[in-house]
C-alpha cells in the first residue's frame, strides 16, 4: 500500500493577476493593499513577472513568471527575478509554430541561466506555445533529457490541455496519467484554476455563495486525486501551487462570473483541506 511522505508541504503563490484591475480598472487597490489581502488570506507568496512592485511584498515568498520566445530575454529576466528574490521561475516557452530544434535550444539556454543564477525554472503547459500540446510537451521532455541527461522541470497547467483537448472532468485524471505520466512525474510547480471541457476558468461561488456544480467537479475529479498521487510521490520537496483565477487582462473570467478574488479565497481554502485529508 502506498504511504503518503508526512514531510512535503504545500506551499500557495497568489497570482497578482487575480487582483489585476481589482475590483475594477478605476477602484485598482494599492500594491500595499493588495499584498495585505494575499498576506491576511494566508498564502506562502506571490507570483508575478518580475516587476519592480514586487519590492513591496514585506515577506511574502516571490514565484517569477515569464515567456519566452528568443534568447535575448532569458538571462536579463533571470537577473530581475534573482534581484527580487524569487524562490523559482516558470516558463513559458516559444509559439505553437516553434520547431523543436528551436523550442530545445531556448530549454538550454533556460537551463544554463537557472544554473548562472541558481533559481530553479519549470517549463509551463500553456496555450499559444510549443507546450500547449501533449504531443509537443512529449517530444520537449524526450529531446531535452537526450540532448542534457536529466529530466525537464515542468509547470503543469492542465486548463489548457483540456481546453484543448475537450477533456470532461470525469476523464481528466486519468488522461494525464496514462497519456502524461511523463509531465506528471516531473512537475514542480502547478497553476491550479478550476476548468472542464470548453472553459479554462469556471466560477467558483454562484449568486448565493455556494460552491458551483462545475468546481465541484473539478476538485473532487481532478484535485482530489492528483493530490493524492503527490503525497505519494518518493520526492519530499514542497509542492508549488498556484490557486491561477485571472481577474483582468486578460479576462479569463465572464461577465457573468462572481467576484475574482473571493472565488480565490474558496480554492485556496479547499486546496489546503484536501492536501491534509490527502494524507491519510
Amino acid at each position: 500500500m502506498s504511504v503518503a511522505h508526512p514531510s512535503r508541504s504545500l506551499q500557495l503563490f497568489a497570482t497578482l493577476w487575480s487582483l489585476r484591475e481589482y475590483p475594477t480598472k478605476s477602484r485598482d487597490w494599492s500594491w500595499a493593499r493588495k499584498f495585505a489581502a494575499i498576506r491576511a488570506a494566508g498564502f506562502d507568496g506571490v507570483m508575478s513577472p518580475p516587476i519592480p512592485a514586487i519590492a513591496a511584498r514585506g515577506n511574502l515568498r516571490y514565484l517569477a513568471i515569464t515567456s519566452v520566445a528568443t534568447p535575448e530575454s532569458i538571462v536579463p529576466t533571470f537577473q530581475a527575478a534573482k534581484d527580487l528574490g524569487a524562490v523559482a521561475i516558470g516558463i513559458q516557452i516559444g509559439r505553437p509554430e516553434t520547431p523543436l530544434r528551436v523550442a530545445l535550444s531556448l530549454a538550454r539556454r533556460i537551463r544554463a541561466a537557472a544554473r548562472r543564477f541558481e533559481l530553479p525554472f519549470a517549463i509551463e503547459t500553456h496555450r499559444a506555445t510549443f507546450t500547449e500540446l501533449p504531443e509537443t510537451l512529449t517530444a520537449l521532455q524526450s529531446a531535452y533529457r537526450k540532448s542534457c541527461g536529466e529530466d525537464l522541470p515542468v509547470c503543469l497547467d492542465y486548463s489548457h490541455v483540456a481546453v484543448v483537448r475537450h477533456l470532461v472532468p470525469a476523464v481528466t485524471w486519468s488522461t494525464l496519467t496514462t497519456q502524461q505520466p511523463s509531465a506528471l512525474a516531473h512537475a514542480e510547480q502547478f497553476h491550479l484554476r478550476p476548468f472542464n471541457a470548453h472553459h479554462a476558468q469556471l466560477p467558483v461561488l454562484n449568486a448565493r455563495g455556494r460552491r458551483t456544480p462545475e468546481y465541484l467537479a473539478w476538485r473532487d475529479e481532478f484535485i482530489a486525486p492528483l493530490f493524492h498521487h503527490l503525497q505519494r510521490q518518493r520526492a519530499t520537496g514542497p509542492v508549488i501551487a498556484v490557486p491561477e483565477l485571472g481577474h483582468a487582462a486578460p479576462a479569463y473570467g465572464l461577465s457573468t462570473h462572481g467576484d475574482t478574488w473571493q472565488d480565490t479565497l474558496v480554492v485556496a481554502r479547499d486546496l489546503r483541506a484536501l492536501w491534509s485529508t490527502s494524507r491519510r
